[in-house]
């Protein structure tokens, strides 16, 4: 008896043994066995601690001299992956492949009958550029689960045989768990494989399972991929099909994994190719599956859905009549804020983090000039943008990018690209692997060196929530479906006051969730039919419920019905609507282009995941329809509270507990009880300040506490805050 068949008794043998534990064997042991061989050789020829290389010196030390045992690190699996120093990412870049394999292969809520596919995006997103990462996706588009996030963190940092078949155990529980607990169809599942090496349809129809690759522009990229691939085709190129698409915005990446599935999902439900035989259906499915997930696909449906988007504003001042203008008076009424501006909204000025934003942004005007060319569409022509800050122009997220500019309150300033370029413009700012979005202003020229802040307005992910928030409120009531429709906004403790009272004052749900964009996702699509939901770093998007989009989608078709009948109606009295008649033919206009608008709106949003190029064309859209709306005016829709952030280095994070969406903290002891005493004493404020907030929450990746304080004025904010760091310590440093 072989090595490798001792090692899988001994391993089965000890799972029986677990009376907690299924025996599930969903990965075939082929490439269980040589994906652990791989890991351990891998860590067998590093020289030292497997997350990194020390120097070569050091390697090659004489035997005379004792090593000083470095100390292990433990990557931990952040809100979507894995981050850190670019030189210790190529394991945990190759087991992550693995897991992506697995998790298109194996891992499907839907049924055994559809080709499903995962994702694998390399990027360290807002980091510096000595750092990268791994980003894993699901087969519909989103963050990988959960249920996984243990299992791949114990993965990615085992460094035996033992501790690595432990950590596939697990990983595999995850799989049944993603199955609905059906061992029995995982099971069948995996003898179908054996036999066809392939996803199988009831059909006949024989797709393999897809992983779906792609990068951001960082130089250490291009290694990482292809460390990660290595890491799929472990599993086997029968069992597997492995797309690499190149540099890519992160949610391009998540979109082609959401389009694949649409792709197949659509295929089946119209039963596309029905009367072929099963080799031209499967060829069929192929070819539909490679248009979706094209990034041409991704493009167009932005720009489309832009266009259409901006469509009513281009036909309402176009169009002559006492209907439209019955309309627009309609609608003044309904809407406060809604204005005439002829002038157009000027140019916006992207800074794109000397990252793939700027490729991605370059693509996509150059889709506009393609619609342009080819339909004499003029509407392409309604917005400008001024590209700056690209790969070529230096260190990704130096001085740059919306995680720069959020933080410091002041616009990017690098080598090709002053801070000078931006003021008196109309800017946005995005990260570095573009899924964040902030807009800012410079009003005026500074002549202080130190009032930059004075003159710095910035809108953040709060305002983008609020300014699309009223926008769709707006819309759905237009629409006639204010009774049907539950909209309201997601956030998370860092949101400020300011922000939380104006949605109260104005009749708007919100929902508070823990920090981290899966959490606020998770809240916004189990609370509200369309949830909006902006992290205060721009990282967010607007969520659709399959219910909301069908019940728009119907009162379009019935709307349009009742406008054909009524327009022929009239052809046949062949004579002037009385006054009343005309209102309800406005009436009836208003609900449709409402209607319309909300379609547009769905189509602009990429609907897998927040998305600066598809926010960015999206809000663009809602400022032309407002009348061209100044970015002052949205800017002072409501005045933030001063803030303060800080952290305090602590020995260990993990005695830090918070509850109530991280704005109070159950341990240690006694260290709330601290902080609401600090925040009801006269000596840092009136007692009469009800603005005065204070909370603390430990880091997801370092030894650190996170401290946030908010007041009616910045002194008191300084005030509170060096009291919380006092009590942090004094609670923390046992």
């Amino acid at each position: 008896m072989g090595s490798s068949q001792r090692e899988v008794q001994q391993r089965q043998k000890a799972k029986a043994s677990r009376d907690d534990v299924v025996v599930v064997g969903v990965i075939p042991e082929d490439a269980r066995l040589e994906f652990v061989r791989l890991c351990c050789a891998e860590k067998n020829t590093a020289k030292s601690n497997f997350f990194g290389k020390e120097k070569e010196e050091e390697a090659n030390h004489t035997k005379k001299k004792k090593k000083k045992k470095k100390k292990k690190t433990w990557i931990p699996y952040g809100t979507a992956g894995f981050r850190c120093d670019e030189t210790a990412m190529d394991p945990i870049a190759f087991r992550c492949g693995f897991i992506a394999a697995c998790v298109a292969a194996f891992s499907s809520k839907s049924s055994r009958k559809r080709t499903r596919a995962s994702g694998v995006v390399v990027t360290a997103s807002h980091n510096h550029a000595k750092d990268n990462g791994v980003k894993l996706v699901d087969g519909e588009g989103n963050v990988l689960g959960e249920r996984y996030e243990g299992a791949c963190e114990a993965l990615c940092n085992a460094t035996t045989a033992k501790e690595l078949h432990d950590a596939l155990d697990t990983f595999e529980e995850a799989i049944v768990e993603d199955q609905g607990n059906n061992v029995a169809e995982v099971k069948e599942e995996e003898e179908e494989r054996t036999t066809t090496t392939t996803t199988n349809d009831d059909s006949g129809i024989v797709v393999a399972p897809v992983v779906y690759f792609g990068r951001d522009a960082r130089e250490s990229g291009a290694r990482l991929v292809e460390k990660a691939k290595e890491g799929a085709k472990v599993l086997g190129n029968n069992r597997v099909e492995i797309r690499d698409r190149g540099v890519v915005t992160t949610p391009m990446l998540h979109y082609f994994v959401y389009a694949h599935g649409k792709a197949v999902e659509e295929f089946f439900a119209k039963e596309e190719g029905k009367e072929e035989d099963k080799c031209v259906r499967t060829e069929m499915l192929r070819k539909k599956i490679d248009v979706a997930t094209h990034e041409a696909a991704y493009f167009e449906r932005a720009a489309v859905g832009y266009l259409s988007l901006i469509e009513e504003d281009e036909e309402e001042k176009s169009a002559d009549g006492n209907a439209n203008t019955t309309l627009n008076n309609i609608r003044k009424n309904v809407v406060e804020g809604l204005r005439s501006n002829a002038t157009g909204l000027p140019p916006l000025h992207i800074d794109c983090a000397n990252g793939v934003g700027f490729v991605a942004f370059e693509k996509l005007l150059a889709v506009f000039d393609a619609i342009r060319e080819k339909s004499g569409d003029k509407r392409s022509e309604q917005i400008e943008l001024v590209l700056k800050n690209g790969p070529k122009d230096g260190p990704v997220n130096l001085n740059c990018g919306s995680d720069f500019v959020q933080k410091n309150q002041r616009a990017p300033d690098t080598a090709t690209c002053s801070r000078q370029s931006f003021v008196n413009q109309r800017c946005a700012s995005v990260d570095g692997d573009c899924d964040r979005l902030v807009y800012f202003s410079i009003e005026e020229e500074e002549e202080e060196e130190n009032s930059s802040k004075k003159n710095f307005l910035l809108c953040d992910g709060d305002k983008l929530s609020i300014l699309l928030a009223f926008f769709l409120i707006e819309q759905i009531f237009l629409a006639g479906l204010a009774h049907k429709i539950s909209l309201g906004i997601a956030h998370t403790a860092y949101s400020n006051g300011a922000f939380t009272k104006f949605c109260e004052k104005n009749g708007v749900e919100t929902v508070c969730a823990k920090t981290g964009v899966k959490n606020v996702h998770k809240a916004a699509e189990e609370n509200f039919d369309i949830g909006v939901y902006f992290e205060s770093n721009g990282h967010g998007t607007a969520l659709f419920s399959k219910k909301t989009v069908e019940m728009i989608e119907k009162e379009l078709v019935d709307e349009l019905t009742r406008m054909s009948l009524e327009q022929e109606r009239k052809n046949r009295r062949n004579a002037s609507s009385s006054s009343s008649k005309s209102l309800q033919s406005v009436i009836l206009t208003t609900k449709l282009k409402a209607l319309l608008t909300l379609k547009a709106t769905i189509q602009t949003i990429n609907p897998a995941i927040g998305d600066a190029i598809s926010s960015v064309l999206l809000i663009e859209g809602i400022l032309r329809i407002k009348g061209n709306m100044p970015f002052a005016e949205w800017h002072a829709m409501y005045r933030d509270l001063p803030t303060k952030q800080t952290k305090v280095k602590v020995k260990d994070r993990t005695v830090i507990e918070c509850f109530d969406s991280e704005r109070k903290c159950s341990k240690p002891e006694g260290l709330q009880k601290r902080i609401d005493e600090i925040l009801s004493s006269s000596s840092v404020s009136s007692s009469t300040d009800s603005s005065k907030r204070a909370f603390v929450r430990p880091s997801g990746t370092e030894d650190i506490v996170r401290v946030y304080v908010e007041a009616s004025d910045a002194e008191t904010c300084e005030k509170i805050c060096t009291k919380v760091e006092e009590a942090v310590v004094e609670f923390c440093s046992f």
